[in-house]
């Protein structure tokens, strides 16, 4: 019965939170397509942390996406997001946009005081975006394995977190997983992989495909 009982609060724990965050972005979402694109519905350290992209960016581009498309929200609480730890959730959407475009999008949630804020938010038209406005000096020059991250999480906004492997050569010992093709990344078993490394994950680059390393 005791077994019963704490499987049970586990599961209504987790219902819990979904209501919780999809209502959260439920209203985050309404505020963008309203024309809000004050700094305050963003979380001040992850606009520190991350200034790529400012509050009125993230609102702006959440603004075109069409909230009745979004896919159930997948939550993962992660205990650290980039060298910032707390209380934190991963939540990964697939929605549409107002021309019936399928956007993958990703936010990171973090809770202070009981209270959750936008840590930070990336989709496929922001980085897409981003890459047009910051193209390549001189892409013969560039790095490949720079070049294959910024392939990488273009396709996948979630594996940001994780940086490159500079300075490290892939190899047996410090190989976490299989290799894997830039284009048929499994973000689940990259985020097992990174929680069992801890934080020197980082990618890596054998011939064309992307090496999950752990080095020690």
């Amino acid at each position: 019965m005791a077994l019963f009982v704490v499987a049970g609060g586990c599961e209504d724990s987790t219902a819990k939170l979904q209501v919780e965050v999809r209502d959260f972005l439920d209203g985050w979402y309404h505020q963008a397509a309203a024309g809000a694109r004050d700094e305050a519905l963003c979380h001040g350290l992850g606009l520190l942390k991350h200034p790529e992209f400012s509050c009125s960016d993230m609102l702006e581009h959440a603004s075109h996406i069409d909230r009745n498309t979004s896919s159930p929200p997948s939550i993962t609480p992660v205990d650290c997001f980039a060298g910032v730890c707390g209380d934190l959730y991963e939540v990964a959407l697939t929605s549409r946009d107002q021309s019936g475009n399928e956007i993958r999008e990703t936010h990171v949630l973090k809770r202070d005081d009981g209270m959750l804020r936008v840590y930070w938010y990336r989709s496929d038209t922001m980085m897409a975006a981003y890459r047009a406005a910051n193209p390549a000096q001189d892409d013969q020059a560039k790095d490949p394995l720079q070049t294959a991250y910024d392939e990488v999480v273009a396709r996948y906004p979630a594996l940001y977190e994780f940086p490159p492997c500079y300075g490290v050569r892939a190899s047996s010992s410090n190989l976490a997983g299989e290799l894997m093709a830039k284009d048929a990344v499994d973000t689940e078993e990259v985020m097992r992989l990174a929680q069992t490394c801890g934080d020197n994950f980082c990618f890596g680059l054998v011939g064309d495909k992307i090496a999950p390393l752990c080095p020690r």
